[in-house]
């Protein structure tokens, strides 16, 4: 079913250029023969391959709601803004007893001492649920007196999705995984300090 919504709705490109050519090999032969029924197939692939654009754009999937969410946060992680990054965290965020407002001070401070630049996410969907993985990298922000930790530079974060009772996918948790596996909070107490 997974390999089914892939081609038919999230990647349909392939099917189309299938399409494509059969039609194209159908229109060949019509022009050659004459041939009313050669007409006919290559009518008919042309209408599907227009019915598949139209499914493909009308349906949005899983998946796609959820890969619309990273690009909302990497933009807004990007951009420094620690308000639209947080409107895509959970009110039912939960991770070692952290809340959506510990997780939201912590992203502030973050956003505010840190640039972030983002690489493409990787997205695995099961359970209805999302798990995603996504390499952030940190520099320190335009400000005089920061320091940045050796600790920080490119970190792999791993995050599980899932749906909020609005349908909008939103993060429930998050983990560092590489260069160590820390959480959000550990990862706070690495960031720059000002120097006084």
């Amino acid at each position: 079913m997974d390999i089914l919504r892939h081609v038919f709705f999230e990647n349909p490109l392939p099917l189309w250029i299938a399409l494509g050519i059969a039609a194209l090999g159908a229109g060949v032969f019509w022009a050659r023969t004459g041939s009313r029924r050669a007409k006919w197939i290559a009518i008919a692939i042309v209408d599907a391959a227009v019915v598949l654009g139209l499914v493909a754009w009308l349906v949005e999937t899983d998946y796609e709601k959820v890969a619309r969410t990273l690009s909302t946060m990497s933009r807004a992680a990007e951009a420094g803004d620690a308000d639209a990054f947080i409107e895509r965290i959970s009110a039912q965020y939960s991770d070692d007893g952290c809340g959506k407002e510990q997780i939201a001070g912590i992203v502030r401070l973050g956003l505010s001492q840190l640039r972030v630049s983002t690489e493409p996410p990787g997205i695995r969907m099961a359970g209805g649920q999302a798990v995603v993985t996504q390499v952030y990298k940190f520099s320190p922000a335009s400000a005089p007196g920061v320091a940045v930790s050796q600790d920080l530079g490119r970190w792999t974060w791993e995050g599980a999705f899932a749906p909020d009772a609005d349908g909008e996918w939103r993060l429930r948790s998050a983990m560092a995984t590489s260069p160590q596996r820390i959480s959000p909070q550990a990862a706070a107490r690495m960031l720059p300090r000002i120097r006084q």
